[in-house]
């Protein structure tokens, strides 16, 4: 059996009802957080999550990073900043990914047509 990570999720900038999407979002896409904040910041949302769980199988830490970003921005319909960072539970190292406009434009170039 797969070993559990420990996974930090960050996202910004949001909209004052976009962070119920978000959560929504990840929810389908792998797990339920375990916990979930989100505060304005500047005039925009900032959502932050924290969960514990099996990575979906078949994936590494940087291609679970990207089907939970891509996951996310089809439930927003737009581009946000979404950082990632996993780590086994059993591990002392980290693994983060930050995923920005650049690879926004790749992942959905390349998603269009895939189910969610």
């Amino acid at each position: 059996m797969a070993a559990p990570h420990h996974v930090h999720l960050s996202v910004f900038p949001l909209g004052s009802s976009e962070p119920a999407r978000v959560q929504a979002a990840i929810r389908t896409a792998w797990a339920s957080p375990s916990w979930v904040a989100s505060r304005e910041v500047h005039g925009a949302w900032f959502f932050q999550a924290v969960t514990e769980a099996v990575l979906p199988e078949g994936l590494n830490e940087a291609a679970f990073a990207e089907r939970l970003s891509i996951a996310i921005w089809r439930a927003l319909g737009r581009y946000v900043r979404v950082a990632v960072d996993t780590s086994a539970t059993e591990s002392d190292t980290s693994c983060h990914h930050e995923l920005g406009r650049t690879s926004y434009l790749r992942l959905m170039r390349t998603a269009q047509g895939t189910p969610e």
